[in-house]
């Protein structure tokens, strides 16, 4: 089955059990414990091998890379976090920012479909659900593949057509029905990844509308739910092979029980969902920047200008040199943000500031990637390109740019405030 499948491809002994003390030192990936090692290099395998050489394709066509999903879920990939228990591979948050940099590095399209599912849709029902919801909404999911080879995976909902960086706003509304057995839900949740793939969704409604951001509430809502229906995909910029589009609720009935912690939780579930959530982005990120360092330099020692190559000239080491320490630094607070994650402290300000950092660092590496090229950067037939065109939106969602300074902002100057 795809449980056991999942829970073999990786060392018995759970990383998140070692102690906060021997976790402190990891500054490179030689560093890194044996089995954070082990699972780079079965990602960058995995990348090099299945992502990198069909990512073209999938973005020319927009189409969705079942095959390479599949591969994800036997590698244990798509329920990296939730217990064994639960189908998951109870791998911690630094294997997650590990994973996602390499799945990214070979296609960010898969890296976002994998991040989704794993920080917004498993992680918030792993930690607030109910057994039962659990064992409905969270193993199955984590497991991924199933028994008769259909899969499941999952979306989250949060924005709406109005309303984006303002979460709180929510005009998605949730009343109980008369009988007080269901949640009827009516509005509509825009830009949700993995929409047409999905099969449920944790989605966050207004349950009282005078309590403003404490009336909000998280559910589960399969899509299998009479009312239910799918928008448009978008036609996106870039990660194209993820499809996004809006989740639309008319009336749509769900079971009393279907709701995620308390009522009026719902703001606060958000907002730690996606504290993790900008630890997987921050990795996807430094996927897309690592690719476009990748693609760079070999084109600098291949190209010929002036009687040498162009990896002699300064201009482009300077570039390349910008590109690597921007990428670097970026990793190091993506590790820090994990590593505290693992150890149950606040990690709020350093998700924001890793999420920020590895987000522009990808767009600015991306761009230099491309000047390097020079025409060749600019045509479909050299990835360079389809990095630029993903690596933008890493500094929209899941929190703007201006979001996470304000989210660091707030945190530093509480400090002072005392």
């Amino acid at each position: 089955s795809s449980s056991s499948s999942s829970s073999s491809s990786f060392p018995s002994s759970s990383p998140s059990a070692r102690p906060r003390e021997a976790r402190r030192g990891y500054l490179t990936h030689s560093s890194l414990p044996e089995e954070h090692q082990m699972i780079r290099d079965m990602c960058r395998k995995f990348a090099d091998e299945e992502l990198s050489p069909n990512a073209g394709d999938w973005d020319r066509e927009h189409a969705f890379p079942e095959g390479a999903v599949r591969q994800l879920a036997e590698l244990g990939l798509m329920g990296i976090n939730p217990p064994a228990d639960n189908g998951g591979s109870e791998l911690d948050a630094l294997s997650y920012a590990i994973a996602m940099e390499e799945i990214s590095r070979g296609c960010a399209s898969v890296g976002v479909i994998m991040s989704a599912h794993n920080s917004l849709y498993l992680w918030p029902i792993d930690k607030f659900g109910s057994d039962a919801l659990k064992e409905k909404y969270l193993t199955p999911y984590a497991q991924c593949v199933q028994e008769d080879g259909t899969m499941k995976i999952g979306c989250f909902g949060l924005s709406e057509p109005g309303n984006g960086s303002d979460a709180g706003a929510a005009a998605t509304t949730a009343v109980l029905s008369d009988d007080g057995t269901e949640w009827i839900i009516n509005g509509t949740k825009a830009w949700i990844t993995n929409a047409h793939e999905a099969s449920a969704a944790v989605i966050f409604a207004t349950t009282d509308k005078s309590k403003k951001h404490r009336g909000i509430s998280a559910f589960v809502v399969p899509f299998d739910a009479e009312g239910f229906s799918l928008g448009a995909k978008e036609d996106k910029l870039g990660i194209r092979a993820s499809s996004t589009s809006n989740l639309i609720f008319d009336s749509v009935r769900i079971p009393r029980d279907h709701i995620l912690g308390e009522e009026g939780q719902g703001f606060k579930i958000a907002m730690q969902t996606l504290d993790g959530g900008r630890i997987g982005v921050a990795g996807q990120a430094l996927g897309i920047a690592s690719a476009s360092i990748d693609c760079a330099a070999r084109y600098a020692l291949e190209r010929e200008a002036f009687g040498r190559p162009i990896a002699k000239l300064q201009s482009i080491q300077n570039k390349i040199s910008d590109m690597c320490v921007a990428r670097d630094a970026s990793r190091l607070l993506t590790w820090r943000a994990a590593v505290l994650k693992d150890g149950g402290a606040k990690y709020t300000r350093e998700a924001a500031m890793a999420k920020l950092a590895a987000s522009e660092c990808a767009t600015m590496a991306s761009h230099q990637s491309m000047q390097v090229l020079g025409g060749m950067g600019y045509v479909s037939d050299m990835p360079a390109e389809r990095h630029y065109r993903d690596a933008r939106i890493t500094e929209i969602y899941e929190g703007t740019s201006e979001i996470q300074k304000l989210v660091i902002a707030g945190d530093v100057l509480k400090e002072y405030e005392g």
